[in-house]
């Protein structure tokens, strides 16, 4: 298996004391919501939490790893905050010790007294938290609940954290959820609302359209991780992460849970490795696979298939935009054909659980009916809808009023079993407000992608015609 570089160690450097914390205020600024114009009070919000249950509690940087496809570990999944040194400079056991994760640790072993890394780290599950939905937060202390030896792990570190709050942290003996994005950003998509960092497509894309060369999209990186980067844009691949192969398949060994995550999965073949040798092995009747995928462009999904029928449990989240041909639009060029074929082989593991992710968007938003109507020809498919906050052009602030509208009164004409599952992305309609200029600024960016790949928004969302004449 390729994951090692023979190239020297790298020699990086974090950047500018200025530009350090340029970084930090970014993340510390309250960010504006997906749907509102206004601001939030998190510190409020987490009161609020904290009230009501006690304590705000993440087991993520005690026993789970997490590093991305350019290479600075993050204390979870749903965070902007990363430690500032590369992880070919830390390798993987001593992204422990980063102060980004200590500090937060330290906060949530002794009960919230302090809290400046937990609202830096944890603005995002706070507001989702305190406005009455589950959290990403909550969601992984239920899974590792579900362990008992990773719990009883848990258990173990905490407490080491309370007793020796100065110490060196120690290597999990345990770790219950891996994922670990090291061997690239390459995907075969240009979804409209990814990113550089997480499709080379995208990221060729975005160079095409003039709208960030590869050396800005390298600058913007570094301005994010506050540190120099050992690769460029447009394609990451596993020798700029240079990641020692021992620990890389000790950390593999010792978890309970892997998350698969691209560019696009399957068309990584590291990531298909790690299913093979984990076969092999014989870890695999213990381990569970968390895997996402746009079921598009790899030559043999029947292997993939029969390699995740030997591990004890599967959650396959298949990343979908719509149900039909329109899906093929927002995640160009997928051909749905391809797409619904091999969602029905995947429905059909008998370790499966099944789960069909839209991320909602002034395009699809109006559509989600026909989305769950659409999928009720598979069994035991969990909805998931998430709203877009990045790139800002696409998100539901990008709506005019009048289409607004018109989805609103398509959505609630719907029979009542519709209705309970499309629940979610209703409310994310009702309020959404708009921002006219993010508004212009979305239409011009369609109709540049549309010139670059000969398409028309008008064949599959006719209703925008007003604005695209």
């Amino acid at each position: 298996m390729k994951i090692k570089s023979k190239k020297a160690s790298k020699k990086l450097n974090v950047l500018s004391e200025d530009l350090v914390k340029a970084s930090y205020l970014r993340e510390k600024v309250v960010q504006n919501s997906p749907v509102k114009n206004s601001r939030q009070d998190y510190s409020k919000m987490l009161d609020s939490i904290i009230q009501k249950e006690g304590s705000f509690f993440c087991s993520q940087p005690f026993i789970h790893l997490y590093v991305p496809t350019y290479g600075f570990a993050h204390p979870c999944c749903n965070t902007t905050v990363n430690v500032k040194k590369h992880v070919s400079q830390t390798g993987l056991n001593g992204i422990w010790n980063q102060p980004e994760f200590a500090n937060l640790r330290k906060e949530m072993a002794n009960g919230n007294k302090e809290r400046d890394a937990t609202l830096r780290t944890c603005f995002r599950c706070i507001e989702v938290e305190y406005n009455g939905f589950e959290n990403i937060r909550k969601l992984y202390n239920k899974d590792l609940a579900r362990d008992k030896e990773y719990k009883e792990e848990l258990d173990r570190l905490v407490k080491f954290v309370v007793d020796n709050p100065e110490e060196e942290y120690p290597t999990p003996n345990k770790v219950h959820t891996i994922e670990l994005k090291l061997f690239g950003n390459y995907c075969n998509l240009k979804c409209l609302f990814c990113n550089f960092a997480d499709s080379s497509s995208v990221s060729e894309e975005w160079m095409l359209l003039g709208e960030f060369s590869y050396a800005q999209q390298n600058e913007k990186m570094m301005s994010r991780s506050g540190s120099e980067i050992p690769f460029s844009f447009p394609l990451i691949n596993y020798q700029d992460n240079d990641i020692d192969e021992d620990e890389f398949w000790d950390m593999i060994r010792k978890s309970k849970r892997i998350k698969l995550v691209g560019g696009e999965t399957w068309l990584i073949k590291q990531y298909v490795q790690i299913l093979e040798r984990c076969v092999e092995e014989g870890w695999a009747k213990d381990k569970k696979i968390f895997a996402f995928s746009n079921n598009f462009g790899h030559p043999n999904m029947q292997y993939i298939y029969d390699l995740l029928k030997e591990f004890e449990r599967v959650t396959y989240k298949c990343s979908l935009e719509m149900w039909g041909d329109r899906n093929d639009y927002i995640r160009y060029p997928s051909k749905w054909p391809e797409v619904h074929k091999n969602i029905k082989l995947i429905s059909t593991l008998p370790n499966v659980s099944l789960g069909l992710t839209l991320t909602v968007g002034p395009l699809n938003i109006g559509y989600v009916d026909d989305f769950v109507r659409g999928a009720q020809e598979l069994e035991n498919k969990v909805f998931t809808f998430n709203t877009i906050t990045r790139p800002a052009w696409y998100t539901l602030k990008s709506m005019p009023p009048d289409l607004k509208e018109f989805y609103l009164d398509k959505l609630y004409r719907n029979s009542y079993d519709i209705l309970e599952k499309i629940e979610k992305p209703i409310q994310f309609l009702e309020e959404a407000e708009h921002n006219e200029m993010q508004q212009h600024v979305m239409i011009a960016n369609i109709k540049a992608r549309d010139k670059l790949r000969g398409d028309n928004i008008l064949n599959y969302f006719p209703e925008w015609k007003p604005y695209f004449s």
